[in-house]
């Protein structure tokens, strides 16, 4: 196959202008209908100004080059995962969030919000409501992660609350009990001795030295400070837990390709395996902090060889802040789903800018 490289993509030089529009008028009906595209269809719907056998022969180089496939049952073709490829790479038209959609993130971005799970999780139930697809946030991973604050607040005799604060302001709390000889001063010097530990560092650097540390300095008894500092160590763990947001799973069940039930079983099946989304998020990523289109068999996982997931993810003066991932068939609409990402994505990044002062 001849290729050239062409604005950092790998262009075929046999696809000229004309097997180009037919190939993007074939996607763009098939994502819409869900039934093969013939000839006559596109004659008669798109204004290509060909004959139904021009474009029946255009369609046949089409379908020998890997760019469409022909289901045994139809005279019609669809598109494989190469033509969907260079659609998404070539063809794509973005448009434009709808009005309501758009007044709705703003509306959401500009109420007083500030943990960023909060806003993730709202964020990605507008992407599902807007793409009928499944939305996927997945929060960073525990080394990026960086601890910004700890704080110790008295509540009444003998409790305290335990707070932890990240640089993206993901915000974690305990409520643990202490001594009665622990004053609220004791509880101040602690807060400072525990930034002065931790705050710019990993939240998932914990070790038996750092508490060594934090003990000899306080000057508290090891044992009544232990149960203060297993509070805010607990606090830091359970950043550790990543807890994965799903929004519009039944949307899935929407597209007819999952009415059969095998189809309907297997997509369960992933939906309700917490661990795999997250790994098939986390791959589709692969650090980036752009827009990642993976479709079908791309996907490293078998599991994913019917279906296509478009992540984007967020990140503020690289301080990583999540990934929201849209799940559906390699028939989604990606028009629409990647400009949504990124109308999000945009006004995301605006929102943690305002929030962390830049």
């Amino acid at each position: 196959m001849s290729e050239e490289n062409i604005d950092g993509f790998q262009r075929d030089e046999r696809l000229d202008q004309r097997k180009l529009s037919i190939l993007k008028a074939v996607i763009d009906d098939y994502i819409q209908s869900f039934e093969p595209v013939g000839s006559r269809t596109i004659a008669k719907k798109y204004p290509l100004g060909l004959s139904s056998a021009t474009i029946r022969n255009e369609m046949a180089d089409l379908e020998e080059m890997g760019y469409l496939c022909q289901p045994h049952t139809s005279a019609g073709r669809i598109p494989s995962n190469k033509g969907y490829r260079m659609y998404v790479d070539h063809m794509i038209e973005l448009g434009e969030i709808a009005p309501e959609a758009a007044d709705t993130i703003i509306g959401l971005l500009e109420s007083k919000i500030v943990e960023c799970s909060t806003v993730m999780k709202a964020a990605a139930q507008i992407i599902s409501d807007i793409t009928q697809c499944t939305a996927i946030a997945v929060p960073p991973s525990p080394e990026n992660l960086i601890i910004k604050a700890c704080q110790l607040v008295p509540v009444e005799s003998g409790r305290a609350l335990a707070v932890v604060v990240t640089e993206s302001n993901v915000i974690k709390n305990r409520l643990i009990d202490i001594s009665s000889s622990i004053t609220p001063e004791n509880l101040i010097s602690l807060s400072a001795i525990l930034n002065e530990k931790f705050a710019g560092k990993p939240a998932d650097m914990i070790s038996l030295v750092i508490i060594n540390e934090i003990v000899k300095e306080s000057g508290i008894d090891r044992n009544v400070l232990l149960p203060v500092v297993d509070g805010i160590i607990d606090c830091i763990h359970q950043f550790n837990r990543r807890e994965i947001i799903k929004e519009g799973t039944q949307n899935l069940f929407n597209f007819p390709e999952f009415r059969d039930v095998s189809k309907v079983q297997e997509a369960l099946g992933l939906l309700q395996n917490n661990d795999l989304l997250t790994e098939i998020v986390s791959e589709s990523v692969e650090s980036s902090n752009g827009l990642v289109v993976k479709i079908g068999a791309e996907n490293e996982l078998s599991a994913m060889n019917d279906y296509s997931i478009v992540t984007a993810t967020y990140s503020i003066d690289g301080i990583n802040l999540g990934t929201i991932g849209v799940l559906g068939p390699t028939r989604m609409d990606y028009s629409k789903v990647i400009t949504s990402l990124e109308y999000v994505r945009k006004l995301l990044n605006n929102k943690m800018t305002d929030n962390t002062g830049g």
